[in-house]
């Protein structure tokens, strides 16, 4: 029982270390924008500097992410999401912590869902459901889908992986998304769940339906 056991926290710790959410370091594709460089290099905090660039409304969407992406992750968790809100929530007096999910816009609402994520990739309920918001208040961004599959995708348990290949080729085949994400920094992304397709076998399907029926 107790090796059991044991195999069970193994093999959950591997799903979860595992995952697009943590292994698509796409900021590589944004390396050329200063602070994305810069951020790349640093600890990986939110500084005042990063969260000004994040609430800059001139800056686009796609290299706000890529920014959030070059602060990267950490087994021990992080804390940037609630700098983030902490920092957004003195300029905009309008918000609060009961409101921001109905009253934030979709880039807020992205930017702090994925810092969220990024800073406990062992727990993305609440993560998802402000991405998820996110592409109600913006359905037409290629980036917003992205992030919010890419979190997503860390629900997905170890024996389904082929729906990883699945939600994500989802977004990258919906046309009426406007690509407001760079090809190459998406080609990071896809170079590595298009390697879960192996996971989508006749058996698999075959499953799928069984359980559906």
């Amino acid at each position: 029982m107790k090796k059991r056991l044991i195999l069970l926290i193994l093999i959950s710790q591997y799903t979860f270390a595992d995952s697009p959410l943590i292994s698509t370091t796409f900021f590589k594709a944004y390396m050329d924008v200063p602070l994305v460089n810069k951020t790349a290099k640093s600890n990986g905090v939110l500084t005042n500097e990063v969260f000004d660039y994040l609430n800059l409304k001139s800056n686009t969407i796609d290299k706000k992410i890529a920014l959030i992406n070059a602060l990267k992750w950490s087994v021990k968790g992080k804390n940037n999401a609630a700098l983030y809100l902490k920092r957004l929530f003195v300029i905009h007096k309008e918000y609060s912590i009961k409101n921001f999910f109905n009253k934030g816009t979709a880039e807020q609402l992205i930017c702090y869902a994925y810092l969220k994520a990024m800073d406990n990739y062992f727990d993305v309920e609440t993560a998802l459901k402000f991405a998820t918001q996110a592409t109600k208040r913006n359905s037409n961004s290629y980036t917003i889908a992205l992030i919010n599959q890419l979190i997503k995708c860390q629900t997905i348990s170890h024996i389904e992986w082929c729906e990883i290949y699945r939600v994500m080729n989802e977004t990258r085949e919906n046309k009426k998304l406007v690509i407001d994400f760079r090809k190459q920094a998406s080609n990071i992304i896809f170079n590595y769940t298009d390697c879960y397709k192996e996971y989508c076998t006749n058996w698999y399907f075959i499953k799928k339906f069984i359980q559906n029926k």
